[in-house]
């Protein structure tokens, strides 16, 4: 396939040499982009694994092709004029602009080929041309993934005429969206640090994971809602303002629609890429290559303090309160500011962490089928009345599954050979440290909003639920600990786990057996509290043995 991607683009070839650009070197760099981008792991959807693969860009265009999939749910679901190509477009844009923001970090940011490029005789039009060449087929890839179902479905429902007009959609809208992705990464650059761009960058790949989980889960129920079946668009002039809603005029006026609001959208939707372009050419491209010069030479460096400047952070206080010995406060301390700053964890591990509160907003609010009619305070009413808020107590509990599935791994593992050369005679401490600070960072956060919401619409009966199931989460974290992590924080390459579904299927099997053990007996508030008091009591049993583990099976990988 990329062979016909180069010979498509080489069409062209009497122009490029008229400009001045050498076509042999052009195909030759153009191929082994193409090659890399096809070796190069996933990011879009916040898949980074390190095993090789030769077909990255293609299994990319199938899972967009699979999105697109799901994005039919919009045009067969509501049948408003307008409005079904609103949503689909509006949501068509949003994943493609937030997938074209993660690949074009790879692009622009990941400078390697320019070693290899630069010192041969290669002309900077040739360089540059065969950059915007890349830029376009990757484009070009995610767009035809994302919109091709959605032509398909367009053909056969409306006709082929219908279908040629989507072609000219899907093209404005991905328009749109390279226009604004280059205008939010000009923005960026423009106005903060190299190191905060990145960051942004890896948070905007989280948003998108949960975007797609959000949709995935909430979306059928939230169009076969009478809100969105009932909704008229010409009554609605919020709508009128949306890119979305632009290229939605043009099918319209494709059927025969010559209304003032229809011509205006079309308009709007011919008019929209030609004022972003000027917009971002006038005022934002100043200094564009000298940004992104600063981005491919950086390093991921941060500012060294001295012991005399710096201050006391919060890390640091919870270390010296829950922490007994040096080797422990270190553990601690290092889990805890490592985990946040390296961008290849958040984007692991923060979507498990969003993913708790949407699905209890879907399981007790979307798919309420007890109460399905009522309104969402009555169907408030009903959860607490019923206490299946416990379940999400212990649902809660499955993120720390990922987060010591993590824990172990770094890009930078050959570090952790301090790890064997230092005296640590009590390995125990060590991990002791580093399990207190993912309980307490990534757990114990739930817990506090658990008990915010609790004693303000439960009140004081609340507290030994929420004392058991904190005591449980800690026994579980000590379980997964001992028996899912094989290592010393990020001391190990990053690769598929393997090897430990039975543990997990176990653990999970346990976590679900103790809930619903919890939700029996929440009804009578003495063995709540007597189940509350042996839990604490084997937490604490549990970690003083914990402290004592050798950690064996913790080795230096080369």
């Amino acid at each position: 396939m990329n062979n016909f991607i180069v010979q498509l683009a080489l069409l062209f070839s009497p122009l490029y040499r008229k400009i001045g650009v050498n076509t042999a070197q052009m195909e030759v760099i153009l191929r082994v982009k193409l090659l890399m981008d096809d070796r190069r792991p996933l990011t879009a959807f916040g898949n980074r694994s390190k095993k090789e693969n030769n077909y990255s860009s293609w299994l990319n265009f199938l899972l967009l092709a699979v999105m697109g999939c799901v994005l039919l749910l919009f045009l067969f679901s509501v049948n408003q004029p307008y409005l079904s190509f609103t949503i689909y477009f509006g949501v068509f844009m949003a994943m493609l602009c937030l997938s074209l923001i993660a690949d074009f970090s790879v692009i622009l940011l990941d400078s390697r080929d320019n070693f290899i490029i630069l010192p041969r005789p290669v002309d900077d039009r040739t360089f540059a041309l065969t950059r915007i060449l890349h830029i376009g087929i990757s484009i070009a890839k995610q767009a035809v993934g994302l919109a091709l179902p959605g032509l398909i479905f367009t053909i056969i429902s409306r006709g082929g005429f219908a279908g040629v007009i989507f072609i000219f959609q899907a093209a404005i809208a991905t328009v749109l969206c390279v226009l604004l992705v280059n205008l939010f990464y000009l923005i960026a650059m423009k106005f903060v640090s190299v190191q905060r761009f990145k960051d942004i960058v890896a948070y905007l790949q989280i948003v998108f994971s949960v975007l797609i989980f959000m949709l995935y889960y909430t979306m059928p129920n939230v169009l076969e809602s009478a809100m969105v079946q009932q909704l008229d668009f010409a009554a609605v002039p919020w709508l009128w303002l949306t890119p979305s809603a632009w290229i939605s005029g043009l099918q319209e006026l494709g059927r025969g629609d010559t209304s003032l609001l229809a011509i205006a959208l079309s308009l709007a939707a011919f008019l929209s890429p030609l004022v972003a372009l000027w917009i971002m050419s006038k005022n934002f491209s100043t200094g564009l290559n000298a940004t992104l010069s600063a981005l491919q030479t950086s390093e991921d460096s941060d500012k060294v303090e001295t012991a005399a400047t710096r201050r006391q952070t919060l890390s640091d206080k919870l270390a010296n309160i829950l922490t007994g010995s040096p080797l422990e406060n270190a553990g601690f301390r290092l889990v805890w500011n490592v985990t946040g700053r390296t961008r290849e964890f958040k984007t692991k591990v923060y979507p498990s962490l969003a993913y708790v509160p949407v699905y209890f907003f879907f399981m007790f609010f979307v798919r309420n089928r007890g109460n399905a009619e009522g309104t969402w305070t009555e169907k408030w009413k009903n959860i607490l009345a019923q206490h299946t808020y416990l379940f999400i107590f212990y649902f809660s509990l499955f993120t720390l599954l990922t987060v010591f599935q993590f824990i172990t791994q770094s890009e930078k593992y050959k570090a952790a050979w301090i790890y064997f050369v230092a005296p640590i005679q009590q390995p125990g401490l060590l991990m002791s440290g580093v399990l207190k600070a993912a309980f307490v960072k990534f757990y114990m956060p739930f817990m506090m909003v658990f008990s915010v919401l609790g004693l303000a619409f439960i009140g004081l009966p609340v507290i030994n639920d929420l004392l058991l199931s904190t005591a449980v989460g800690g026994v579980a974290a000590i379980l997964i600990c001992l028996f899912t992590v094989t290592g010393y924080p990020f001391s190990q390459p990053i690769k598929k786990t393997e090897g430990r579904f039975i543990a997990n299927l176990l653990l999970i099997g346990l976590i679900s057996v103790i809930g619903f053990g919890h939700y029996l007996a929440v009804n009578y508030e003495w063995l709540v509290w007597a189940l509350a008091s042996l839990a604490v009591g084997t937490f604490f049993l549990l970690l003083h043995f914990f402290k004592k583990e050798s950690w064996e099976k913790a080795e230096f990988r080369e």
